[in-house]
């Protein structure tokens, strides 16, 4: 881990064999440990070995079938990764990527129906870097020595009698967290790294390829932060407009998301050490967490009993400071009022449907306004109070479809600009990935969430969202200076609307959006879209 590093230069294609030659099954044990916690209290997410759970006999027999996605890529339909386009062991899948994209860094990785979170977690997944002039021209370090990526993954491994880690990867839940939240931080594959690194300034390609754990990331010396030596210059779809500086209580990266940094080593002496560290508890909920505290950020409850990431291990070289340029990139103006005015506008629910007998299925439900329905109908009621006057309005959505193989609703046209609305019903904060372009990020608005019981059916939705902020939501929803750029993947907090503004350009075709959390897209929250032509739109009934 990670499979080999790609490097792309913007507006030269490149063309890719997809060899499958996986040979047996799927290496991982799979397993969901009978209780939430050991006979000491502690929770079996913290542990390593499988808790007293059984490998599924299922995905052990698992073949090796495979479809390559290009997360981030601007691409042809025909070469996205749709996930049910599977590649079966000694068969191949040609791929053309255009490259016609702003430099970024990108990633590879599986996506097969149903069992991405498997293959994944198994090691298929690889790291895609767009190069281009405009950074060149900004003298920014390209290569090694002063640029390297992190690959930021948790990992749990199996136990043997004595005890000893086996290294056999495990995969493992439990009754109360469909998702896995591995104790050990691997970057680049290995457990708790040590990077040695010059005093000088170096350009860390930072991505989160978790299945389900958010990062938000301190760098310590001793114990005091030193959040001051980082300066973000990138996201998820290159480079921001003018540097920023990193969120005061840390770089927070959910699932697939990117950052591109500058940290700078150059006044530190050899044998200087400095320790990247976790803040964040799992399942992630958006909750604060001070810097100053970092070193303590171990919690056995929020299931992070290794806050540790990496170390870096100054050694001797010439001090070489490279500050940031004032002006980054001028090609990512936000969309102006007028064309926010004459957007198409989608609104779409995240929800949890709770299942007494089986983990919990979790969904993208995509709404039409229905103002016609009758109120004791399964409804969205949206209520929006104007703050002077304290008038209400009220607006009703019903749900259109619910399921990855429900009816396609969404038929962006090619061009148009859109903005959708993202509203979370759910208690934990999602990654949500769309496929092709790069997004804004408009807005975040704090919302107060009524389900009642038995809300969330299977196809039908039944909740009140009022646009102002719970009594008890502690959350600060605002926009951070370093999501001010152009991004594949937003976090979408609880009680929470995050509004983004997207635009297909280029291609036509079927693609997807989905929460990036592996194991809600593998239980069906993921959608369909295809993007029409104009032209072709006056056909469409």
């Amino acid at each position: 881990m990670p499979g080999p590093t790609i490097e792309a230069e913007r507006g030269r294609a490149v063309r890719v064999e997809w060899l499958n030659e996986l040979e047996g099954t799927l290496p991982v044990a799979v397993t969901i440990a009978p209780a939430e916690t050991d006979g000491s209290g502690v929770p079996v997410q913290c542990l390593p070995g499988l808790s007293g759970g059984v490998a599924d006999p299922d995905t052990a027999a698992l073949p090796g079938y495979t479809v390559t996605h290009l997360h981030g890529g601007v691409t042809p339909a025909a070469y996205d990764g749709w996930t049910e386009n599977i590649s079966a062991p000694g068969q191949q899948a040609v791929s053309d990527y255009p490259m016609d994209q702003r430099a970024a860094l990108l990633w590879y990785h599986d996506h097969v129906m149903g069992v991405t979170r498997f293959t994944v977690y198994a090691g298929l997944a690889g790291l895609w870097i767009v190069r281009d002039q405009r950074e060149r021209d900004l003298d920014l370090a390209e290569g090694p020595p002063f640029e390297v990526p992190l690959l930021l993954q948790d990992r749990n491994f199996g136990q043997g009698p004595d005890g000893r880690l086996t290294g056999e990867l495990v995969h493992k839940t439990d009754p109360g967290t469909m998702e896995a939240f591995a104790p050990f931080t691997t970057v680049n594959g290995k457990v708790w790294p040590v990077l040695d690194v010059q005093p000088a300034t170096y350009r860390l390609r930072v991505i989160n390829g978790s299945n389900a754990r958010t990062f938000r990331l301190v760098l310590l010396r001793d114990s005091p932060p030193q959040l001051d030596r980082i300066t973000q210059i990138g996201t998820d779809g290159g480079l921001l407009r003018t540097p920023v500086a990193i969120p005061p209580q840390g770089l927070v990266l959910a699932s697939a998301q990117r950052a591109d940094l500058l940290v700078d080593f150059s006044d530190l002496e050899p044998g200087s050490e400095l320790t990247l560290v976790n803040t964040a508890r799992a399942p992630f909920d958006g909750s604060s967490f001070p810097a100053e505290s970092a070193s303590e950020a171990a919690d056995l409850d929020g299931l992070l009993p290794y806050p540790e990431v990496m170390r870096f291990r100054i050694v001797r070289g010439r001090s070489v400071r490279r500050r940031a340029p004032e002006w980054l990139a001028s090609d990512l103006g936000p969309p102006s009022a007028h064309e926010l005015t004459a957007a198409v506008h989608r609104a779409v629910a995240l929800a949890e449907q709770e299942l007494d007998d089986r983990p919990n299925v979790l969904t993208m439900r995509e709404l039409a306004a229905a103002p016609d329905r009758d109120a004791s109908e399964p409804l969205i009621t949206v209520i929006d109070r104007e703050a002077r006057t304290g008038a209400e309005t009220v607006t009703r959505f019903r749900t259109v479809a619910a399921h990855f193989e429900d009816t396609v609703t969404f038929f962006p046209t090619l061009g148009q600009l859109e903005v959708w609305q993202l509203i979370n019903l759910t208690g934990d904060t999602h990654p949500i990935h769309v496929h092709l372009n790069p997004f804004h990020v408009l807005a975040r608005r704090p919302i107060t969430v009524t389900v009642p019981e038995g809300g969330i059916g299977d196809r039908e939705t039944t909740a009140t969202v009022r646009l102002w902020q719970d009594p008890d939501d502690e959350l600060d929803h605002t926009i951070d200076a370093n999501e001010r750029g152009l991004h594949d993947t937003v976090r979408v907090n609880p009680k929470e609307i995050v509004e983004i503004a997207v635009r297909f350009e280029t291609f036509s075709g079927r693609y997807m959006y989905h929460c990036h959390i592996l194991e809600h897209e593998d239980r069906d929250m993921m959608r369909p879209i295809v993007v029409m032509p104009p032209a072709l739109m006056p056909f469409m009934s």
